[in-house]
């Protein structure tokens, strides 16, 4: 966990990426660490540099002409060889791609949220479906390498809750769209787990297949992705304009930006059920119901 130490300090080597304070401030060193991102951008600029050939001193001279920040050799050796990474006791997480990112990616987009607190970095998610929830939890354990957050029952919201706390997860997830085609597009598995993610979330298949999403740049992107995976779509449609109300779970919400659907054509969605599917059993039943009744070939 994320602890109050973690955004303050630092093992002592010295004022690794510090900005120096007032004699009030930090006594005792004169310094205050930057903050976390930060430190962990310079770090991956530091790996960046390196691979282009830089020499140790050449890294330093850089950084410090460009981004004002005073390296020490011992610092980005540390950084290079891997022995050590400037993230104190902040959770680790592996940004490498696999199935499970690609699952809590698709979610984001989604139902999904994020919210930082007191030193937390919260992912969250709040749903009606106890095995969606425990889906989300389960991936989020294989990224984080950590026991499953727990999956609890809240009577107030009458929805299942669960949620984890890391500041570089949340970071990745914050990312722009356009940043995170390499997570989903990293091989097949990666791509029918994120088209999960979101259609588990904004999916529907009662009737028809389709997904909903107010954001036309995530339903494309889903549209790019299924299509790959040779599944046929049509859309996005405009489904209803902002300025209007919605009703959702019995409570009456005003639609602040337009809203839109993509539609998986009847001959696709025997390769949706057989590829992709649903985590959340009640769809999945509504899915296979209607595959028995002859809507699919």
């Amino acid at each position: 966990m994320t602890t109050i130490p973690a955004l303050l300090s630092f093992p002592a080597r010295g004022p690794l990426l510090a900005r120096p304070q007032s004699p009030d401030v930090g006594r005792g060193t004169g310094y205050k660490l930057r903050p976390t991102i930060e430190r962990e951008r310079i770090y991956h600029l530091v790996l960046e540099l390196r691979k282009e050939g830089l020499s140790y001193n050449q890294i330093i001279a850089k950084i410090k002409a460009e981004h004002g920040v005073a390296l020490r050799k011992s610092h980005i050796s540390g950084w290079i060889n891997g022995k050590h990474k400037p993230f104190g006791y902040v959770r680790a997480f592996d940004a490498s791609p696999c199935p499970e990112l690609a699952y809590v990616i698709g979610v984001k987009m989604g139902d999904a949220s994020t919210s930082v607190g007191h030193y937390n970095y919260m992912i969250k998610l709040r749903v009606t479906d106890k095995d969606f929830a425990e889906e989300f939890s389960r991936c989020l354990s294989e990224i984080l390498k950590r026991d499953p957050p727990r999956v609890k029952w809240h009577e107030k919201t009458r929805a299942w809750h669960v949620q984890a706390s890391s500041l570089l997860l949340q970071q990745l997830l914050l990312r722009p769209v356009t940043e995170l085609r390499r997570s989903i597009f990293h091989c097949r598995a990666c791509m029918c787990a994120f088209v999960r993610g979101f259609f588990d979330s904004e999916g529907s298949a009662s009737g028809d297949l389709k997904a909903s999403n107010g954001d036309l740049e995530k339903l494309t992107l889903v549209m790019e992705v299924l299509k790959v995976l040779g599944i046929e779509t049509t859309g996005p449609h405009l489904t209803k304009e902002k300025g209007g109300t919605v009703i959702i779970k019995g409570h009456e919400y005003r639609v602040n930006k337009n809203q839109y659907y993509i539609y998986v054509r009847a001959s696709s969605r025997l390769a949706f059920r057989n590829l992709i599917g649903f985590s959340i059993a009640r769809k999945m039943k509504s899915l296979e119901a209607h595959i028995g009744n002859g809507y699919s070939t």
